[in-house]
Order: structure tokens, then sequence, then C-alpha cells
């Protein structure tokens, strides 16, 4: 085989490992999905795998259905979201990813990885670590002009430990003297929902929006919703149409269409 040929097959190969183990650097993504050059009025989704749409893949979902990419489909869009993120990593990248590409507008939406207790019972990022980050975000956007969308996560489904859901990963011991997961990470939501008001930005409320029309949240009301997969943490084509409709609601109030 010649040279050009083993070196063309390598290149494939490495390509091919990048996207299985879904660990394409975010800055190549961004530089795929759209260029500040390309239009004046960019806009970033700046989060965790609720914004990458990293569950897409595991669970054969249409990727065209992702929240982000039907956003692209009529505007300049830069997906910004890595599975596994809390604030304090998006913090590190936010120059890179975010304020780099000169947006017009910035869509953030943390908290689910912030949340997760560690086997001590202390959150991965603690909320007052949590609120300042946020500040910072929005208080570095505000400064240059740019519009900020803050969005509260989706609601856990807990489960019983047995088999899916939030408790089959995380122990649910460690949730029990906070009412549980779910109510553990809408206290978090709560310092979303704080600092949007304090700002004075738009907030996309997904889990009030979710809930709202619920008399009572339980596991198996959002099970039947349809909004969240299996891992009680993730969005489905279903749910992610729920954001898409708000955000593209919430831009258009603010870039026009």
């Amino acid at each position: 085989m010649k040279k050009k040929q083993i070196q063309g097959w390598t290149k494939w190969f490495i390509l091919l490992f990048f996207i299985a183990a879904n660990i394409v650097p975010s800055s190549a993504a961004a530089a795929k999905q759209g260029s500040p050059s390309n239009s004046k009025r960019v806009i970033v989704a700046f989060g965790d795998s609720n914004t990458q749409g990293t569950n897409w893949p595991i669970n054969k979902y249409d990727a065209k259905s992702k929240w982000v990419t039907r956003l692209q489909q009529t505007r300049t869009v830069i997906n910004a979201g890595v599975g596994g993120n809390t604030t304090e990593h998006g913090r590190k990248r936010f120059s890179k990813d975010v304020l780099s590409k000169k947006p017009k507008a910035v869509i953030i939406m943390f908290g689910t990885n912030d949340a997760v207790l560690n086997a001590k019972g202390q959150p991965r990022v603690s909320k007052a670590r949590f609120e300042s980050n946020l500040k910072y975000f929005t208080d570095t956007l505000k400064a240059r002009n740019i519009h900020v969308i803050l969005m509260t996560t989706i609601p856990v489904i807990q489960g019983n430990g047995q088999n899916d859901y939030y408790y089959a990963r995380y122990d649910q011991r460690l949730y029990t003297k906070y009412n549980g997961a779910r109510q553990w990470h809408n206290s978090y939501n709560a310092i979303v929902r704080k600092v949007a008001k304090q700002k004075k930005v738009t907030l996309i409320d997904n889990y009030e929006i979710m809930t709202s029309s619920m008399k009572g949240i339980t596991d198996r009301k959002l099970i039947g919703s349809g909004w969240i997969d299996s891992s009680g943490t993730h969005l489905t084509p279903q749910g992610a149409d729920v954001i898409y409709r708000s955000v593209s609601s919430a831009l258009t109030a603010k870039l026009g269409k």
C-alpha cells in the first residue's frame, strides 16, 4: 500500500475514534457549526450534555432533533456544550468557546453536574461558587452588550436505585436530607432564577415549564411526559422540543427573526 494511502486511512481512523469517543474538541466543533465571520448575529449555546446532546448517539435519536441543531436551521448558532461540564469547567473555557466567537446572544444552562454530591456529601461545585460563576458569565457578557439567556436545568427523575434513572448512578442516601435529588438540584435552579432577576437578564425556567401543569411532581409523571430519558437527567427529542420552542421565542424577542 502506498504511503499516502496509509496516511489517509490513519487520518480517518483518528477522526472516527474521536467521534466514537465523543471527545471532539469543542473549538473544532464550533468551527464546523459556524464562524463569527459568517454572520453578525452569532449565538452561542453554552452548557453541558443537555446542550451538546451527548446522549443522542447512545439512544439512537435523530441528530436533527437536538434543540441547538434545530436553532441552527434558521440562525448562526455555535454549540459550546460539553458533556460532564460544571460551571467551573465552563469558566476555564469561557474566553475560548464563548467570548472569542463575538456573539450577539449567549444561552447558558449549567447545574446538573455542579449539584452532584460526592461520597462525602459535598457538591462538585458549591452553591456559592455556582452563583459566583453565573454572575461572572453574566457580568462579562453584559459588559460587552451581549444578550444573556439563563436557563434552569430539567427536573430529575430519581428512580429507586435498582435499574435506571438518577439513583442508579448516585447514592440515594446522600440526598435524603434534601428531600431527594430532585429538590436538591432544583435548589441550584433557585440560584439561576436569583441571578437572572438580579442581573435583569432573560430567564427560561425549564424546570417550571416542565412541571407547572403537574399536580405534584413525581417520577411517574415525569416519565410519562416523555421529556427525560432513562438516565433521569438527559433530554429526549420531545424534551428538546420544549426547550427549542422557549429559546426560539426568547431569541426572536431579543434579536428579531
